[in-house]
C-alpha cells in the first residue's frame, strides 16, 4: 500500500477515535444531567405533596378554631398533634429545598430565602452574608 494512502488512513482512524471519545462523553454529559433533572423533579413534586398536605392541616386548624369559638369542645391535644405535623413538614421541606439547592449552581439566604449565585459573598435581596 502506498505510504501517503497508509498515512491518510492512520489520520482517519485517529480522527474517529477521537469522534468516538467525544460523543462517549456528550452521551455521558447528557445521562448525568438527565438524571439531575429527574432528581430535582421528584424532590419538586415532594415539596409540593407536603405543601399540600400543610394546606389541608391549616384548613382543619382554622375549623377547629371557628368550632372553638362557636362555642364548641376541641381537643387541645388535637391540636397540638396538627401543628406539631406541619412544624415536621416544615422541616422536610426545608431539608428538601436545600437539597435541591445543592444540586444547582445556587444558594438560598438564610436570612430571606433569596436564591442567590454561589459565587456570591451576599444577598441580592436583604444584602446578608452567604
Amino acid at each position: 500500500m502506498d505510504a501517503k494512502v497508509q498515512s491518510f488512513l492512520d489520520k482517519i482512524k485517529v480522527m474517529a477515535d477521537k469522534t468516538s471519545q467525544a460523543a462517549g462523553r456528550a452521551a455521558d454529559a447528557a445521562g448525568k444531567k438527565a438524571t439531575e433533572l429527574a432528581s430535582a423533579t421528584r424532590i419538586n413534586l415532594q415539596i409540593f405533596d407536603l405543601n399540600t398536605e400543610c394546606e389541608v392541616l391549616y384548613k382543619e386548624i382554622g375549623k377547629m378554631v371557628y368550632d372553638l369559638h362557636c362555642g364548641a369542645e376541641v381537643s387541645n391535644d388535637e391540636m397540638d398533634e396538627k401543628i406539631a405535623a406541619i412544624d415536621a413538614k416544615q422541616e422536610k421541606i426545608a431539608a428538601l429545598r436545600e437539597e435541591l439547592a445543592g444540586m444547582r449552581s445556587i444558594v438560598v439566604c438564610p436570612h430571606c430565602g433569596k436564591t442567590c449565585s454561589r459565587e456570591d459573598a451576599f444577598c441580592s435581596g436583604c444584602g446578608g452574608a452567604l
